[in-house]
């Protein structure tokens, strides 16, 4: 998949849980780098102000597909940004990696399928960096995610972390999380042609959250399949054999309903 991303970052590591640096921006005057260091590894975003806010704006914590943190993951940060929304696009890879081909995300993203402590993790760091920012209104964080992104934000939840809400695309809804309670409020959006999120999944997430007298919604989309909010999508597939699609239709009302979700 042609996600190719030229970002030239800067870390400074503080043996504390980070730091904030200014970075310059054509776009924004203003936003300053979140960074830790992890593994022999940096871990940076940039905090993204919407141009016009009063006092303090809600954060709204953007995790990656599988393929890393690429164009159109900073597209969808830059969408929000425009709803009034302050926004951090995440890479839970670390050096800004990004890569092309199913084989690479799978080597990327399977050490967080065995061990979703590791993504828990680093989203905790990232979420207590950037609450401390003065412009964030620290009781108004939520954590999104698309695809492989889904999962973390949904085992960010599950974990207990004490955010307003979550919202999963497409993303896939099993766990080896043990979780004793989620205080985020929960929206998970899937397509009922996702061969990746089968019915059987969206039955025992349902269970799960019942279970666990969370605050949640589910939203299916019918004829909508896997990484259906993502225009690139159908090439992907096609070029690997791999059953994702886009699908405008869906695409529009998940991104309706993340919004209504939000405002809540």
């Amino acid at each position: 998949m042609k996600m190719t991303l030229g970002l030239l970052f800067l870390s400074i590591f503080l043996t504390s849980c980070g730091h904030f640096k200014k970075e310059k921006s054509a776009k924004q005057s203003y936003s300053p780098l979140v960074s830790f260091e992890q593994d022999g590894k940096k871990f940076e975003a940039s905090i993204q102000l919407p141009k016009e806010f009063k006092e303090k704006v809600p954060l709204v914590i953007i995790v990656h597909e599988w393929w890393g943190r690429t164009p159109y993951i900073l597209n969808r940060a830059e969408m929000l940004n425009k709803e009034g929304y302050a926004t951090l696009a995440v890479d839970l890879y670390g050096d800004g990696m990004t890569v092309e081909t199913p084989s690479e995300a799978q080597a990327l993203a399977t050490p967080f399928y065995k061990n979703p402590e590791l993504g828990i993790e680093k989203l905790s760091k990232y979420v207590e960096m950037a609450k401390k920012d003065p412009h964030i209104d620290a009781n108004k964080v939520y954590v999104i995610g698309y695809c492989f992104g889904g999962t973390q934000a949904l085992n960010y939840a599950r974990s207990g972390a004490d955010i307003k809400g979550v919202v999963s695309f497409h993303g896939g809804l099993t766990t080896t999380v043990s979780s004793k309670g989620i205080k985020a409020k929960v929206l998970a959006i899937n397509g009922l042609a996702d061969p990746m999120v089968p019915a059987k999944d969206r039955a025992n997430f349902e269970k799960e959250m019942k279970s666990l007298n969370a605050d949640y919604k589910i939203i299916n989309y019918k004829n909508a399949s896997h990484a259906f909010t993502n225009p690139k999508a159908a090439e992907v597939g096609k070029k690997y054999n791999i059953p994702i699609a886009y699908n405008k239709k869906a695409d529009e009302a998940s991104w309706k309903a993340l919004l209504t979700f939000l405002k809540k």
